[in-house]
């Protein structure tokens, strides 16, 4: 139940070196378990609990008793600070993904206030412990005042949120890799069997320096990469800009924007689903892929909204490409939706133009292709008194 979700997440190693540096900083005990009562991380607790309350059959069931308790009481996203029978305070937090609870993290065991060493010397001797190697073991138990206990959880509840939110959008991106199987199939062989031999050769020399930089290209690729088309983002876009306008700094380079969306897109998501609707997007994405030149950029824009990146491209040239990628689009047969539309809008960077001047243009166009009926390629009306111009009129 949680282990396969969080091994998803992070090796289950990885979690309890966290958490051990966490009990070796803080001192107090930790631990993680499912909600079939597996801990699958536990660390740190004290000694009056391993070697006297966990021994002893009648203080091990009021263990076994809070643990019971705790998972038919607590469902909510707070956490709850208790006494367990045994006289010890510990705090118990759901771990939530999608509504759903998966199981429990632990922080204890401890004192709020000093120990009521008369309660626990009778304890000893009604569970018939050595009174004084038992009441040693309850000096040694933390006392943490409730302001620290809120400090702590307030941590905890933030660092297990982000561990389901990663959790959820891995789980989305593995779907999404899954319906793209059968068309890299070949493809993801090699490249898995050519990384198996890469990492392989880096465990073998120990080259810590060379995984550095595969993990450091791998971040680099998905923080300009959208995970659901594969295509670039807008922060690969920026990054492209930039350069070229370092590099090109004093002379005038042309390019052209191709700027498109998914006519009546909702319509899909509404009628087929979400799942559906992320699909289309895939596949359109592989379409204009096969369609476009090298050296041009396909960009996600946001949501449905794309963006063709043609350099040292003029709008007459990028006029015959949008309108072929419209007709190209227009006669596919997409998975479960069938067929649909895009509108189109085209511009062209000018003389002393400025990226944002260039990006409403195309906003502009597009917005005109609509307007007009979509499925339609509207060119920009730079220096023209007219409304545009469309390439399928």
């Amino acid at each position: 139940m949680l282990k396969p979700i969080l091994q998803e997440i992070i090796d289950i190693e990885d979690l309890q070196e966290l958490m051990r540096f966490f009990h070796e900083a803080a001192g107090l005990s930790v631990g993680i378990m499912d909600n079939d009562r597996h801990w699958l991380v536990s660390l740190g607790w004290q000694d009056i609990c391993l070697k006297f309350h966990r021994v002893n059959p009648d203080t091990r069931n009021n263990c076994l008793l809070s643990e019971s308790r705790v998972q038919e009481y607590l469902t909510s996203k707070d956490y709850l600070v208790y006494i367990c029978p045994n006289g010890l305070v510990e705090v118990a937090m759901p771990l939530i993904l999608d509504q759903q609870n998966l199981g429990y993290f632990f922080l204890g065991q401890f004192f709020q206030e000093s120990p009521d060493l008369d309660y626990f010397r009778r304890q000893a001797i009604g569970h018939d412990f050595d009174v004084e190697s038992y009441l040693a073991a309850v000096t040694r138990v933390p006392i943490v005042s409730q302001q620290r206990i809120d400090h702590l959880m307030r941590f905890f509840t933030r660092f297990f949120d982000l561990l389901m939110r990663v959790g959820v959008e891995k789980r989305q991106r593995r779907k999404a890799e899954q319906e793209m199987l059968e068309a890299r199939e070949q493809l993801e062989v090699r490249v898995k069997e050519r990384t198996r031999e890469l990492n392989q050769a880096l465990l073998e020399v120990g080259d810590l320096a060379a995984q550095l930089s595969e993990t450091l290209h791998q971040v680099e690729h998905l923080a300009v990469t959208d995970l659901l088309t594969e295509t670039y983002n807008r922060r690969k876009f920026d990054e492209i800009i930039d350069a070229a306008q370092q590099r090109d700094r004093g002379e005038h380079k042309t390019f052209s924007l191709i700027m498109f969306d998914i006519d009546h897109f909702k319509r899909v998501n509404d009628r087929f689903g979400h799942s559906c609707g992320d699909q289309v997007l895939q596949q359109l994405c592989r379409l204009i892929r096969g369609l476009i030149r090298q050296g041009d950029l396909l960009i996600r824009w946001g949501g449905e909204e794309f963006l063709v990146l043609l350099p040292e491209t003029a709008l007459a040239e990028a006029a015959p490409l949008a309108e072929r990628i419209r007709q190209e689009v227009a006669a596919m047969e997409f998975t479960q939706a069938g067929h649909i539309t895009i509108s189109l809008g085209v511009a062209e960077l000018h003389f002393g133009d400025t990226i944002d001047a260039l990006i409403r243009r195309v906003d502009d166009a597009l917005y005109r292709a609509k307007q007009g009926g979509r499925n339609r390629v509207v060119l920009d009306s730079y220096g023209d008194d007219s409304t545009g111009r469309s390439a399928t009129e």
